[in-house]
């Protein structure tokens, strides 16, 4: 078993001898001596006083490492086997957007956008069939934005993240499923979903308010 001595550090004690496993050998931090004492009987409240699951060798330059000794009692010197291990550096997500939901979130807006642009551009020759390859087009790049956030998300450590196969029910459905998630992690997430509605709401008021204007203008000009 090898050690990784440039992240572990193992603090001064009475470790089991490498060389004589009826006796125990004081470690100094850094290399061993040659202070040994026999090693104690275990007792009741305190077990093998140098239990170590990993086998003792005889070309030992470390003592053996105890991965069964609870982190809060791995800083005990005398009297246990312990392995002084550096502070783990625990990383928690705080990510909760990517630059694909929210193009997913705005959706609605660049799309009428791009349909009203084919129409008005294209005229009579934007067919039924442009009509459906356009529908087809924007369905696989809402697919490819939500695999692309979804991937992003797990790679910023989210333990979980939501599928892309929610959006075949829609980008409402998705961005509801997503902001369940990235709120259980960071506390917040729900943003894009906010943007969504909004989007999809300004899109409808501007064709409702354009065609009363037209409406309007068209009847002033009747009256005329």
């Amino acid at each position: 078993m090898s050690i990784d001595t440039a992240n572990t550090v193992i603090i001064a004690g009475w470790y089991p001898d490498p060389t004589d496993d009826t006796q125990a050998r004081w470690w100094d931090g850094s290399q061993w001596t040659s202070e040994t004492r026999p090693r104690h009987p275990a007792t009741p409240h305190q077990g093998n006083r140098y239990f170590s699951p990993v086998p003792i060798r005889t070309d030992a330059t470390l003592p053996p490492i105890d991965p069964y000794r609870p982190l809060n009692r791995r800083h005990d010197t005398q009297g246990f086997v312990s392995m002084g291990v550096k502070a783990t550096v625990q990383f928690h997500p705080t990510r909760a957007y990517t630059g694909s939901v929210w193009a997913i979130a705005t959706m609605p807006l660049w799309v009428t956008i791009v349909v009203l642009g084919l129409a008005i551009g294209l005229g009579n020759l934007y067919s039924s069939f442009l009509i459906v390859m356009t529908s087809v087009i924007v369905f696989v790049i809402a697919i490819a934005l939500a695999i692309h956030d979804h991937k992003v998300m797990l790679n910023s450590l989210h333990p979980a993240a939501a599928s892309a196969w929610w959006m075949l029910l829609s980008p409402l459905v998705y961005l509801i499923v997503r902001g369940v998630h990235v709120s259980r992690t960071v506390g917040h997430g729900w943003a894009p979903l906010v943007v969504y509605l909004i989007c999809s709401f300004v899109p409808a008021v501007a064709v409702l308010a354009f065609s009363w204007l037209f409406v309007f203008f068209a009847s002033m000009l009747g009256a005329m």
